[in-house]
């Protein structure tokens, strides 16, 4: 049986407050959520979807905030930042109840599974009735510890649309 490595650093509580850097990507990279014109992310309903359900993530996790972000046509960079009085619970979006969190070390995780959530059943029909998931599954996300980090995640975000079609080609080869 195959056992998959976590990519999180063992000793790291992922419930300190602090900035994250996520990134969730579409399966097998499909353009889903719009296209890059003249270095513009241009939307189209799934995408617009994606960016309500990118914003709606504090609503549901008081004390997350969210920084600066982009939907791309196939993922998603954002940073996430966990304030310190963050609760560890969840707030429900449909009634504005409180659901208890039982895994409240990993809130980041816990507010990007949500989005994923959102997003799926947000979208049409016949993207939810194929057989493989729409997500890759997981993840990627990265600890900021610094200004200098921070702002190099921010201007890796902002740029993002603008060197779409050079990663695309490199991606092709």
């Amino acid at each position: 049986m195959h056992v998959k490595k976590s990519l999180r650093l063992a000793e790291f509580d992922y419930s300190s407050s602090g900035y994250y850097f996520v990134t969730t990507t579409v399966r097998d990279f499909r353009s889903v959520f719009g296209r890059v014109v003249d270095a513009m992310m241009i939307h189209n309903e799934r995408g617009i979807i994606a960016v309500d359900c990118w914003e709606q993530i504090p609503y549901s996790y008081p004390g997350l905030v969210l920084h600066t972000y982009v939907v791309m046509p196939n993922h998603v960079h954002g940073i996430i930042e966990i304030t310190v009085n963050a609760p560890r619970v969840r707030t429900s979006a449909k009634d504005n109840e409180t659901v208890e969190s039982s895994t409240s070390e990993y809130l980041v995780s816990q507010a990007v599974g949500l989005f994923r959530v959102a997003v799926t059943r947000g979208i049409d029909e016949s993207v939810k009735r194929e057989k493989k998931s729409f997500w890759y599954p997981g993840f990627m996300d990265r600890i900021i510890r610094n200004q200098f980090e921070y702002n190099q995640r921010t201007q890796y975000i902002l740029n993002n649309p603008r060197r779409w079609h050079e990663r695309e080609e490199r991606r092709r080869r």
